[in-house]
Formats: structure tokens, sequence, C-alpha cells
């Protein structure tokens, strides 16, 4: 059985069945900083804001000592010898994501998100033991810090949405009598949530309390208008009047899931520490907005491609993306500015926008197209963002290259800059080989400084590079001397 960890419920440790104590609460809160994920490197000044926030003034005297401490007394309860790893810059605990349970419950849920509409037997069976995780209402329950507060925000929210996946495949299966008083409990707690509404007013009509059902969307109608000024979404709208109409509604809506991501980039070096902050910004609660910036050939372009990629997962309704080629055009679904953006958008979403719809009215369809949904959205580039952000709970957009007036206030911003030297060697070393860069340490040092350790310059490098295997890493340095 050997060394597993639970996260979905309070933090525990088992060795071959026999449980570990893990110590005080702040201990505890250095562990599940360092399995989330596992394996990776974990700076020091990032575990310090982790446990204590970015408000140095609320930090205790000497916190890189604590964490130290903590770490150490970590060694020991877990009694394996060489298993949590100090480097010069952080920590690193070395055990597969196998050992951790939050992430068989995560693999469950994608696995069950695929098969729903295949195979949705198969699919609620796979989802209700993915919940069968949870060992407690909260995930690191009672676990201090801000790293722990956000990993609870985010895994409640992404607990919400497979119980509502749950009810949602349990209407498909024909068990509305067994899903009904459950969604009202969940209805009944969550009054702005459409898609809980939209499954809990199907549950009524099957059970045969048709007249409860519209008059729960009338109640629902008239508080969406008076409190956010909005209009049900489609599919609630289009649930309603099968209802009126006596038609039996579709159990299981098919909506269109688009996937228009770029490829990832593969040999992506150098970014550990950004790519785990956007993770974190993107996987919490609300409709969060990610803003990467960098100077020209930084390759913020690139990172957040990767990054969209990273949390593919927690968007199982789709991928969107938008990017500025020139002043003269973009690169999307549908050519034009924002309205035909968004038109485009609304379009990969299953809408069909009237072709002479304004901006405003874009923007409208566009966020009732996303209720309900999860979406990420990926813009490069694009001058004005703002239309084209979902700004709708459960969805999110990373945004590459736009001034920081372009963003809303609460959007996470992070700055992109030149590699590191030794990350720069690790680039270069993947693209023209190993044995090449060893070879020449010297002229690799040149080339990376007149690169300005920037990756899209690097890349160019090598790229010549591994074009020209006769070349010597020198050979290149003297080229580029030569061009000025």
């Amino acid at each position: 059985m050997g060394l597993v960890f639970s996260l979905l419920g309070p933090l525990r440790a088992r060795s071959d069945g026999r449980e570990l104590d893990l110590g005080r609460p702040q201990q505890r809160a250095v562990l599940a900083a360092l399995l989330i994920p596992p394996g990776q490197l974990v700076a020091t000044d990032r575990l310090v804001e982790d446990l204590w926030g970015g408000d140095d003034t609320r930090w205790p005297k000497d916190p890189v000592g604590q964490i130290g401490t903590h770490v150490h007394r970590l060694r020991r309860a877990l009694g394996a010898p060489g298993l949590l790893v100090g480097t010069a810059g952080g920590y690193r605990l070395e055990v597969p994501r196998t050992a951790v349970d939050l992430f068989g419950y995560e693999a469950g849920v994608a696995e069950a998100v695929a098969l729903r509409h295949q195979d949705p037997l198969r699919a609620r069976e796979v989802l209700q033991r993915a919940l069968g995780a949870w060992q407690g209402p909260h995930a690191l329950d009672g676990v201090p810090g801000t790293f722990a507060e956000r990993v609870r925000e985010r895994l409640a929210a992404g607990r919400f949405a497979a119980v509502k996946a749950l009810h949602g495949l349990d209407l498909a299966l024909g068990r509305h009598a067994e899903a009904l008083e459950p969604l009202a409990g969940l209805a009944a707690g969550h009054p702005r949530d459409e898609e809980v509404h939209r499954l809990h007013l199907l549950a009524l009509h099957r059970c045969g309390r048709t007249a409860q059902a519209l008059a729960a969307y009338e109640d629902l109608r008239e508080r969406l208008d008076g409190e956010l000024g909005l209009e049900p979404a489609p599919a609630l709208v289009e649930l309603a009047e099968q209802i009126r109409r006596g038609d039996a509604p579709v159990l299981l809506r098919r909506l269109p899931r688009p996937g228009q991501l770029p490829p990832d980039i593969p040999d992506l070096v150098g970014r550990a520490v950004q790519v785990r902050e956007a993770e974190r910004a993107l996987r919490a609660d609300g409709s969060p907005v990610l803003g990467l910036s960098g100077p020209a050939g930084s390759g913020a372009s690139a990172l957040a491609v990767h990054v969209a990629h990273a949390v593919r997962d927690a968007f199982p309704d789709g991928q969107l993306y938008a990017r500025e080629l020139s002043a003269g055009g973009r690169e999307h679904a549908g050519g034009g500015g924002s309205g035909a953006v968004l038109a485009g958008f609304l379009r990969a979403l299953g809408e069909r926008p009237d072709s002479s719809a304004g901006l405003v009215e874009l923007s409208a369809r566009y966020r009732a197209a996303l209720a309900g949904r999860r979406v990420l959205v990926l813009l490069d580039g694009v001058a004005e963002p703002g239309p084209l952000l979902p700004s709708v709970p459960g969805c999110a957009a990373v945004v590459a290259g736009a001034e920081p007036g372009a963003l809303p206030g609460d959007a996470v911003r992070l700055a992109v800059g030149p590699l590191e030297p030794h990350d720069a060697f690790e680039l270069l070393a993947r693209i023209v080989g190993a044995e090449r860069v060893r070879r020449e340490p010297d002229a690799v040092a040149e080339l990376a400084g007149i690169c300005g350790y920037l990756p899209v310059l690097l890349r160019t490098a090598a790229d010549r590079l591994a074009a020209r295997p006769q070349w010597s890493v020198a050979e290149l340095v003297r080229w580029f001397a030569e061009r000025g």
C-alpha cells in the first residue's frame, strides 16, 4: 500500500495502513502546499506566502526558519528518508500523483465528463465513485493558511459542479424521483444557479408536478430580473417552453464543446512558478481573469497557451480562443473586431447570433450562453479584451499581452521576463541536443546573453543550430556578431 495522502476532508497520511501524526496545523499547511501537485519544487518564499499571506507585516519574525522547522518535523513524521527534498530555493515532495486522493478524484470526474453523452450509466458510476473519495464537507479541513483556503474554495466549486453533473445523469437515466429531493435542496441553497434550477424543473415535470415546475420557473425569472436585470439562460427558457407545450424535454442537452486552443509548447522551461500561480488563479471560484505580460520575446503567449492546456480539465464545456495578428486582422473563429469575435464565440457555443446585432446585444447573449457552463477563454494580444471576458461564475479567461488598464481591477497579473541562465541552457539543450551544449559551455553562455535570455530569441537561435548540425555554437555566435 505504501504512503498515501488524503486531502478531500481532513489532511491525513497513512503508511501501509497506519495513520501518521502530521503534527501542528501550520506543519500540515506546509505539507498541503507540497502535495498540490506533488513532485514539483515549491519556492520557500511561496511557502511563506501560502501560510501567512502576502502582507509581510503579518509574518512571524523568522518565517523562512519556521518553514525549515516544519519541513524537518515533516521528514520525521513521514518516516521516509529522501522523500522531502530541500534545494537552495525551496522544497520538493517526491511522491507520485497516484498517492494523493485529490488527483484520483479529479481523474474520475474528467472521465465521467468524457463519457456522459456516449455512456451515461457508466459515467454516473464513475462520477459517484469519484465523489465517494470525499471524507468530509471541506477539503483540507482544519488546515490554515491562504493556500489551503484557495484550494478549499476551488475544490468546493468543483465538487458542486460534479454533484450537478451527477443529478443531470440521474435525469438522463430516468431516475428523476431519486434526484428530486436533493435537487430541491440544491435549488434552495443556490437561488441564482440556473443549471441547478434547470435540473430541478425537469425533475419536477418528470415526476408529474408540471404546475409546480412552471411556478418555480416564474419565481426564478422574476428573481433574476429583479436582482440582476437578466433574463433566464436560453436553456431554461427552452425547457419552460417545452413543459408548457407538453413536449418531452431533452434529458441531457448536447451543447457544443469548442476546443479552440492552439497546440501546447512541449518544451516550455523555466516557468514553473508562474504556471503554479496561474493554475491557482484560474481554478479559483468566481470568474477569474489572469493577465500575462512581458517584453517582446519573453514568451507570454506561449506561456498563456501552456497554462490554458494545464487547466483545461477544470473547463470541460470548452475553450475559446482569439488572437490579434496585427492592426489589420485577427486570428479566431470569425474575423473582424470585438463584435465579430463575439459572434464567432456564440456560434462555437451553439448559438445563432443575428447578423445585425450590436456589441451590447452580443455581449448579453454571450454571457447568457455561458451561464451554467465552465468555459475557458484565451485572448492573445487583443487590444480591448473587456467585451470578450466571460464574467460568468464558473468561467475564466487568460489574457496575454494586454495593457494592465484593459483588465478588470481584480484580475491576477503575472510578469513574464527573461529566463534564468540555467533555464536558457536547458531550452537550448532540448532543441539542439544536450551533448552540443555540454561541449561548448562558454559559447552557449555567450549565445544566451546575445539573445537576452528571451525564450523566443533562444528558440530562433536553437532552431538555426538544429538545422545546421555541422555548425558549432561558437560559429553561430560569430555569425550573429558579424551581423551586429
